[in-house]
This record gives C-alpha cells, structure tokens and sequence, in this order.
C-alpha cells in the first residue's frame, strides 16, 4: 500500500482509522435508520440535516480531521481551546476529534443551535498518486471499508444508553480532500479524490448547559491485530446559548 503501518494503520495514501465512540459489534447490514425513533435527538443515516446529506457530513469530518497539523491537532494534543481548532463558524455542525486509545476527560464548549458529530469507527483513503490501487472509485471505497470489523463500542448521552448503532453508518461519494502540511497521518500535503467511510453518532443540537457523552470502545481483531485498540472518552460538553 506504500504505507508505514502503526496498530491504526496509518500511512501515506490511505488512513484507516479506528475511533472510539458508541455501543455496538460491527457488522455489515443493509438496513438504514429511517427515522431516529430508536434515538431520539440523534440524526439518522438517510437524514439530510441541515440540507447537506448525512455522507456528506462524514466527508466533511474527515476534511476537518485532515486539516490540522500535528503538533495541534487535537485528538493527539487535546486541550479545550484545541477542541474548537479549525470548527468552521459558518457550518451547523461541530466536530468532536476522536481519540486512538487510553482514557481522557476532555472539555469542549459547543454554540447553541450546532449539531455535533462524533465519529464511531471510521475509514478514509484518498489517492495521492503512491497507490495505483487508489485510482478507481472502487479502490478507494474498498479501502475506506477495511479496518473495521470486529468494533464493540458503546456510549450515553446524559445518561440515556444509544441504540442500535451499527445501523448509523454511510459511505461518503468521491470528493476532495485537502490534507494539512505537517499533518498528523504523515500523508503527503495537497488536495486528492477521496472516500470516507463509517458509523457516526450525529447528534441534534443540544439544549444550553452542561451535557455529558461518554464514549467507550474497542476492537479486537484476530485477522489483523495492527487495528487493535482500546479507549473510553468522556465529553463534557458545555453548550452556550
């Protein structure tokens, strides 16, 4: 793949990346959340929130995730000032960054009126001309999808247990990717085609005050133990009228 690999698989053309987020054993199903009966507050996958497709979101997160250099990025480096590094004021939904494993309380202050995503267990490739694999549509999107079997993950919102989350996943189309100087996945800088892929737990904006998100995971996987990890992340979120 003319990568290096680490347990996350991360490399130049392609990041597979295992994030910790919400409750559920992946796996690979046809059916999609029409509405959000089984959570409410939470936008479904066939959802347009906001007029954008739910997909498009996914793609937009990895946009976000790929844009921050290194020494800043915050799912490496969190303080609660990083955690609003780089949110787009003019878009409605806030972007939490994700953490590759260990335990972390962290801090984030939303503005009233935004939705918030958290990526579950994502994948993205994009073809930066290393890969000849990367070329076709159908390269990328395979490459999106690997990495991520074998996920338990659970989460709580305020308290209330999210159900039903390996039927929250979507499959970004090919769009550009601008990846950061510097960036955290030691890919090449520039822009590229793209394909992002995953479960994400898109929630609809929350009321002001204090809110809590506790995110568990992990994964085991005995065919490739290199996506192996565990993390647990609480997100005290403090939402500003």
């Amino acid at each position: 793949m003319g990568i290096k690999k680490t347990k996350h698989c991360i490399g130049r053309s392609r990041i597979i990346l295992i994030v910790p987020v919400i409750t559920f054993l992946v796996v690979m199903t046809s059916d999609k959340v029409y509405s959000d009966s089984a959570n409410p507050g939470l936008y479904s996958s066939d959802s347009s929130p906001f007029g954008i497709p739910y997909k498009d979101w996914i793609a937009k997160w990895w946009d976000y995730n790929v844009g921050i250099n290194a020494e800043e990025h915050p799912r490496d480096h969190f303080t609660p000032e990083r955690c609003n590094l780089d949110q787009k004021q003019a878009d409605s939904v806030y972007y939490l960054p994700d953490n590759l494993g260990g335990e972390e309380q962290r801090n984030c202050t939303v503005q009233a009126g935004k939705a918030i995503l958290a990526p579950l267990i994502t994948g993205s490739c994009w073809d930066d001309n290393t890969d000849p694999k990367l070329k076709t549509e159908e390269g990328l999107r395979e490459c999106s999808r690997e990495g991520q079997e074998f996920g338990v993950v659970s989460a709580t919102l305020d308290g209330r247990q999210l159900q039903n989350l390996e039927q929250y996943r979507a499959t970004s189309d090919v769009f550009n990717m601008t990846v950061a100087e510097n960036n955290a996945f030691q890919s090449l800088s520039g822009t590229f085609p793209a394909i992002a892929d995953g479960y994400f737990a898109l929630l609809e904006p929350l009321p002001p005050g204090e809110h809590t998100l506790v995110l568990e995971q992990s994964v085991l996987n005995p065919v490739h133990p290199e996506y192996n990890f565990a993390s647990r992340t609480n997100y005290n979120l403090t939402v500003e009228p």
